[in-house]
């Protein structure tokens, strides 16, 4: 499936949870995997997402503090 993380799609198993796109965003990015315990991430509308919420394909959400 494919999610949009600020403004970059990525490909994610079925399943994946917010880490799994911040983690594939960060390895995209050539970014330190550790920013992923960092940083906070909000859906389209602004509202803060848990490391463990599940996605659905064509989910927005922004990974905020890099």
């Amino acid at each position: 499936m494919k999610v949009k993380v600020n403004r970059r799609f990525v490909e994610l198993f079925e399943g994946a949870r917010v880490r799994d796109a911040v983690l594939r965003y960060l390895v995209r990015r050539k970014m330190d995997l550790g920013l992923a315990e960092t940083v906070r991430v909000e859906d389209a509308l602004g509202h803060e997402l848990g490391q463990d919420a599940p996605l659905s394909e064509g989910k927005v959400i922004k990974v905020k503090g890099l």
